[in-house]
């Protein structure tokens, strides 16, 4: 009687990365093998001294166990040709920090892997750097910060967006420990949800709970007695007046209407200007023209949107939702419903998403669940699923109550993860190659 260690199944090998391709002619291959010996017989096609992992897919899922489990729990023959894709991988990120704050992160951006911005429920922004340092917290907000964006690293200049209905610029001078606030932005009449810098950094936008886009000028206002107002700086816990400061007032040069219910979340085009993307309670995203301050297209969701990203490198949005769905769109598609893809794993409200700056087929999402998942867009299931953030040193424990995700973000190889469990966490995406050991421990 054949055993598992003698069967065998006829397998074709394809790719969409064309560094990588080999011959697609059918070879049969122990159906014992499981992602390491694969990834073996594909280094030894390529003729590669220094070996590269893959991963490998059929009909879309990841293989996490060996080709004969797969093929058994698939209802799937022995006798067939087994198409298999590959693809370069990317091995679990690596955790390598995480900051304590005092309250709830609303909101992380990196810079340059290496300045990580973070708005915090206690009212304060901070700059941290690598080495786990808070190089400066800068107080002004009288509740909680909802968003928080970069405009320069070289000038350390940068936005913060509250619910106390108004958005800040700062600058800050790290060798002396000093910063300003350059501004306030007034207009508003609800909680300002997420603020978005255009790629020319020449202007910014603002979505609200009053269900409106602002659109700004980075310009610093001129100094006059209609543009200065008294503001007072209270603590997080609003007991005690902290000073009096005079502050610029910028107001909005545009407001674009369009979306029904709060707006959650908004993005430039990275590659355009002119192009802005939003999403909100009104279960939709909407498309808008900067210049002629309109709408020219509108997304279907059905479901209350939680956070948009956009990738130039795929030309893709990336939503999260209230009903735990990943949806994916193409903006340049003209029926309004048509999902590209949806990816569904969480068990909880999807509440942010972010594209990888380096390759257009990964994703990073957090959720309500607790959970950070990696995502290939090229397979349906999560590539990986970071641990629940319990604040508990990874230690879990079925009674706990996950702590939920709040805020995402991912550039080049750094993915940062802030929630309500007050850490600003930190992995490392980057490792090269790996071990029949590893595959057999993670896997």
């Amino acid at each position: 009687m054949e055993t598992s260690q003698e069967i065998q199944v006829q397998v074709r090998f394809v790719t969409k990365q064309t560094e990588y391709a080999v011959t697609d002619t059918p070879m049969i291959v122990p159906a014992k093998l499981k992602r390491y010996g694969l990834s073996e017989i594909i280094n030894h096609l390529l003729g590669f001294e220094k070996p590269l992992p893959f991963d490998f897919m059929i009909d879309n899922l990841f293989l996490r166990t060996s080709l004969l489990e797969y093929l058994e729990n698939s209802g799937l023959s022995t006798e067939n040709i087994i198409t298999i894709e590959y693809v370069e991988s990317m091995l679990p990120p690596t955790p390598l920090s995480s900051f304590q704050h005092d309250d709830w992160i609303s909101s992380v951006k990196i810079f340059n892997q290496r300045y990580f911005l973070t708005g915090s429920y206690d009212n304060h922004v901070r700059i941290w750097n690598t080495s786990g340092e808070c190089l400066q917290t800068f107080i002004g907000h009288n509740a909680p910060i909802k968003s928080v964006s970069w405009i320069s690293v070289k000038e350390f200049t940068f936005l913060s967006a509250s619910q106390d209905r108004t958005i800040r610029a700062w600058r800050s001078s790290l060798e002396h420990n000093k910063y300003i606030s350059l501004y306030e932005c007034i207009g508003h009449k609800g909680s300002i949800e997420s603020i978005a810098v255009s790629p020319s950094c020449s202007e910014f936008a603002s979505g609200s709970w009053d269900s409106s886009i602002m659109l700004w000028t980075m310009e610093i206002p001129e100094n006059s007695d209609d543009d200065e107002h008294i503001k007072i700086q209270t603590s997080s816990k609003r007991r005690k007046v902290i000073k009096k400061e005079k502050i610029l007032t910028k107001y909005p040069i545009a407001t674009m209407n369009g979306h029904i219910g709060a707006i959650s979340s908004v993005v430039f085009d990275d590659k355009d200007n002119n192009k802005l993307y939003s999403g909100g309670w009104g279960d939709s995203i909407l498309i808008w023209d900067v210049e002629s301050r309109t709408n020219v297209d509108v997304k279907n969701c059905d479901k209350v949107v939680y956070g948009i990203s956009y990738s130039g490198k795929s030309g893709l949005i990336a939503s999260g939702h209230s009903d735990r769905i990943i949806r994916l769109w193409d903006p340049r598609a003209e029926d309004v419903a048509v999902v590209k893809l949806t990816l569904s794993s969480h068990k909880n409200w999807v509440t942010s998403v972010s594209w990888s700056t380096k390759n257009s087929f990964m994703l990073v999402s957090g959720s309500y669940d607790g959970t950070v998942k990696i995502w290939d867009i090229r397979s349906r299931t999560p590539l990986y699923t970071l641990s629940k953030q319990n604040g508990d040193k990874g230690k879990e424990n079925e009674n706990d109550t996950p702590k939920k995700i709040f805020c995402v973000d991912w550039d080049q190889d750094i993915i940062l993860s802030g929630g309500e469990d007050n850490q600003l966490h930190i992995y490392g995406s980057k490792k090269i190659g790996f071990t029949k050991s590893e595959e057999e421990g993670k896997l």
